[in-house]
């Protein structure tokens, strides 16, 4: 057993800055979907943080499965077109669920045992949110972000946002669900669900905030409360290469 196994509480989330790894250090263990995706993007920041993305995903879950990165059997179906873009999943035997994320110089991929995931990772906006507040909050957290002091106010969207994200893409819904209809506690409190317009229970997903540094918010969600997950967070530069598995975590 290397020593970053899931076990059944874990929830490892792996972090990949684009700028340290080259794109054509990566793209050797995509599979053709994803390179004709990433050939698709217009923009040079994009695709690389699509690849980052692809590769982090098949490199730890490949070191978790004990496959090489390019044998990993991952399907991106959207469930309402059948094209390659919908929520990721790794199509084997092992329980194993997986989510990505990325914005600016952040990728990030979580990766349990424990239940369905989602993760989301957001550069905290440095324009007022005045306008996206009424799509995206309910009034009850339009009414708790506005007891922020103003110049607080946008950290403090944020890392609402990512929570309703990381929920969200947990299901496999995403954005086809209103964020607004999603509610969930104030940036000052522990994360939690505490309504949406689904079956589930909000009590039975798991939220915890992670970290990816100064200028973002970040938070992981898996659904499932049978035992409290432990999440740890990892540098992708632990997987380069894949025989070198020694790492320690960055925190639990």
């Amino acid at each position: 057993m290397n020593a970053i196994a899931l076990r059944t509480v874990d929830c490892h989330i792996w972090w990949a800055d684009p700028q340290d790894h080259p794109i054509n250090d990566l793209v050797g263990v995509l599979n053709v979907t994803e390179l004709r995706r990433a050939a698709a993007y217009k923009r040079e920041q994009d695709r690389l943080r699509f690849v980052t993305a692809a590769w982090l995903l098949r490199t730890a879950a490949g070191a978790q499965l004990d496959i090489s990165p390019e044998k990993v059997p991952v399907e991106r179906r959207c469930p309402n077109c059948d094209k390659p873009h919908g929520k990721p999943h790794v199509v084997t035997d092992d329980g194993l669920h997986v989510s990505i994320s990325h914005s600016g110089n952040r990728v990030a991929v979580a990766l349990t045992t424990a239940g369905a995931v989602g993760v989301d990772v957001e550069q905290v906006p440095t324009a007022p949110v005045s306008e996206l507040v009424g799509c995206a909050l309910s009034r009850n957290e339009q009414e708790v972000l506005k007891t922020l002091p103003e110049r607080h106010q946008q950290a403090g969207f944020a890392r609402m946002w990512v929570c309703k994200e990381a929920v969200l893409k947990a299901t496999g819904h995403g954005l086809r669900i209103s964020p607004h209809k999603v509610e969930v506690s104030g940036p000052l409190e522990e994360p939690a669900l505490l309504g949406w317009p689904l079956d589930i229970p909000p009590h039975t997903v798991q939220l915890r905030n992670i970290y990816p540094g100064d200028g973002y918010a970040g938070a992981v969600a898996v659904l499932g409360d049978d035992q409290p997950i432990r999440v740890s967070e990892w540098d992708a530069t632990a997987l380069r290469p894949l025989s070198s598995l020694a790492a320690a975590p960055l925190a639990a």
